[in-house]
């Protein structure tokens, strides 16, 4: 509901609209600093329904351990997650199938995994075991896949023990072997390694084996009740899974390709996903040591391209709201443009709680990062993608920035027309007759059309805008009357509105300095009439005051009407007083309202008082007296517009009081909202409606 519209605010709108009017497009944007609703707050809420993302420079963050060599990389990694371990695990560079299968034991001995060259122990492995002087060194393989020569020169640092098998398959039993008791198994093909390489976090994080199988047959495995299959039927066969039924219920992850394989593992398991590791899926080397990270963090993995996240794990990012990123391998296995993208946006998580808070002069995102600024955007403009702030649905792009010590959000180049689908309910109860609001639609769409492409505030100081508040019968009034305007003399008009005017207008004149020729005062019959009253006490304190009062006494006097007569004071402090830093006003004298308008209320304002102003030392001058005089308007600004509701009022001399008995709520220029009410209710049709609040203007688009 407008209650009130600055006169600053309107005095500016009714200079501009004698200016030249410009054409704006259909597709005209409008941007909305919130703060009606949002009030100043150093930490806000912020919640989605649908896809809304992050954007901008290093948003979320990356991270790349990239080595010149694969030895390299997986020393980096080593080093990156472990100081001092006492067990490393060393196998072949080649050998996939070894390392896959190895990870869960690994997690649960607390040890990387480092490659070596067959022959030789290699140059950069060697160096950071001596770095990492471990007691014990797991060498997987036999003699064939990591040689004695190598086994020899790895004895130097630590305890050997070996892990073998005739087969890739013997090997991940004897593994499993080594592992002790398991609730749970999972087998997965031995021809490829992307859905080994995919399971193995989660694999090692809960101290499951990872076993390998050809694809028709299982190996001689001991299976435990429960058997996870990764992969589709061309990876392990219906055959296998026949099998391992006869012994164990079986669940299969299975998926399109490994890149769905892998989403897949993250969405069928549920696993949290805030923080996310990503190896290229074509090349093995980079990714088993770095699940083992990943199972450190009780994080996923999963396999992208070599220049592309692919669509299963995009989806898997929006779906989990990631902005933590792990990469395994240099540029050459996952490029920087794909490292980028990852930077400069993350997805937050559909319905799920966010905060931002001001640290250190800068906004923080709660748990994720610090920023200069946050840019909120949905990943299409649409009704289905809402960003929640401070519970207040909103739609759009939104910028979060620091203004005066608060977070102030802007609302970012939204639709015109949606702006005042967000506008019109907030302005008239969207109950009310579809009239009526299509009356209002046209004024609040003539008030601020002129703003297309400018920043406006959410507040009375313009117009009150609620965000995504939108109800059907306001939403129909913005829809049938789109692009409507009104104008005067093929000018956009000041269209001012209120509340209600008492039953007749006000000049424009009368309140501001141009006389417009379609603000008129004329009488109202339609105008309801609202009715209100305000009291003011002549005996101010309660308590009799002298000038031998201490200064505890003359805290504790309260002033009868202290809210109402604030603004008073602090007229009088800076009119009158000017070198007072306070004062308590003792009694009203006399209350007087003189004058008369063009649209029959009053003109200006006398009120005799007494107050007592506070000194130096903290004790108060006694008995001063002044009259102050002022306009009407000046007297309605400064007692509060929620107060002294119109200027349309009396003053009643009583005993003890005066009473401000008044009719309407606002300036009285223009059109009134229960005015509107009652002429749509009468049968009026908006066009009939503006054409009396706004005589001679011309409806029609911008």
């Amino acid at each position: 509901m407008k209650k009130i519209i600055l006169s600053i605010i309107v005095l500016f709108m009714l200079t501009v609209s004698l200016q030249p009017m410009q054409m704006f497009a259909s597709s005209s944007v409008i941007s909305v600093k919130l703060s009606n609703y949002v009030g100043n707050q150093k930490s806000l809420s912020l919640s989605t329904t649908g896809a809304y993302k992050v954007v901008g420079n290093n948003v979320s963050t990356v991270q790349r351990y990239a080595g010149k060599t694969l030895y390299d990389t997986a020393n980096l990694i080593a080093s990156n997650a472990w100081k001092k371990p006492a067990t490393i695990v060393v196998v072949n560079k080649d050998a996939f199938s070894d390392a896959i299968s190895v990870a869960p034991l690994a997690y649960k001995l607390n040890a990387p995994i480092l490659y070596t060259e067959k022959s030789v122990l290699t140059k950069a492995t060697e160096s950071q075991i001596k770095k990492m002087n471990p007691d014990n060194i797991l060498i997987i393989g036999g003699t064939s896949v990591i040689s004695t020569k190598t086994e020899t020169a790895l004895k130097k640092y630590g305890k050997i023990k070996r892990i073998s098998g005739a087969t890739r398959y013997d090997v991940s039993k004897n593994i499993a072997k080594e592992m002790g008791t398991y609730s749970q198994a999972i087998v997965v093909t031995g021809r490829v390694f992307a859905d080994g390489a995919a399971i193995a976090p989660y694999a090692a994080r809960n101290g499951y084996p990872i076993l390998l199988t050809p694809k028709s047959k299982l190996p001689n495995y001991s299976l435990p009740k429960k058997v996870m299959i990764i992969g589709g039927e061309n990876a392990v066969g219906k055959s296998v899974e026949k099998q391992i039924k006869k012994t164990s219920s079986v669940t299969r992850i299975d998926g399109m390709t490994r890149y769905d394989v892998a989403a897949n593992i993250v969405k069928k398991l549920n696993m949290g996903a805030k923080k996310i590791y990503l190896a290229r899926g074509s090349s093995f080397s980079d990714a088993i040591p770095l699940s083992l990270i990943a199972a450190k963090n009780n994080s996923p993995m999963v396999l992208i391209k070599k220049d592309d996240i692919t669509t299963p794990v995009k989806n898997i990012l929006k779906e989990k709201g990631t902005y933590s990123f792990h990469i395994a391998g240099g540029k050459g296995a996952v490029t920087e443009k794909v490292q980028k993208k990852l930077a400069n946006e993350f997805y937050l998580q559909t319905n799920a709680p966010y905060q931002l808070n001001i640290s250190n002069g800068k906004i923080s995102l709660k748990g994720i990062k610090t920023y200069n600024t946050v840019r909120v955007v949905p990943e299409k403009y649409s009704t289905k993608n809402i960003l929640q702030i401070a519970g207040k649905p909103y739609l759009g792009n939104v910028n979060f920035a620091i203004e005066s010590g608060y977070i102030r959000p802007t609302l970012e180049n939204i639709p015109f027309e949606d702006y005042l689908k967000g506008v019109v309910p907030n302005e008239m109860p969207a109950s009310w007759h579809v009239e009526a609001l299509k009356a209002q639609a046209v004024a609040a769409r003539t008030y601020s059309v002129k703003s297309i492409g400018k920043v406006v505030p959410d507040t009375t100081a313009f117009q009150v805008y609620g965000g995504y508040n939108w109800y059907t019968n306001s939403t129909k009034a913005v829809d049938a009357t789109k692009g409507k305007v009104l104008k005067y003399n093929n000018q956009l008009i000041s269209a001012t509105y209120y509340s209600s005017n008492g039953g007749y207008t006000e000049a424009s004149e009368e309140v501001w300095a141009n006389a417009l020729p379609y603000l008129v005062a004329k009488k109202d019959t339609k105008d309801p009439v609202n009715a209100w009253t305000l009291k003011l006490s002549k005996k101010q304190l309660g308590t009799t005051l002298t000038a031998s009062t201490a200064a505890s006494q003359w805290s504790k006097a309260k002033e009868t009407n202290a809210a109402d007569l604030a603004g008073l004071k602090s007229w009088l402090l800076k009119n009158k007083e000017t070198a007072a830093s306070d004062m308590k006003i003792a009694s009203i004298s006399s209350l007087a309202f003189s004058g008369k308008t063009k649209g029959q209320r009053a003109k200006t304002v006398s009120i005799k008082l007494t107050y007592h102003l506070k000194n130096k030392t903290g004790t108060y001058a006694l008995n001063k007296s002044t009259t102050a005089s002022m306009k009407m308007t000046e007297f309605r600004s400064i007692m509060g517009a929620t107060k002294v509701k119109s200027t349309f009022a009396s003053v009643k001399n009583n005993t003890n009081d005066f009473t401000i008995s008044g009719k309407g709520y606002g300036h009285g220029i223009g059109m009134s909202q229960y005015g509107a009410k009652a002429r749509a209710e009468s049968g009026n049709s908006y066009s009939s409606i503006l054409s009396f609040y706004y005589p001679g203007t011309k409806l029609t688009n911008y």
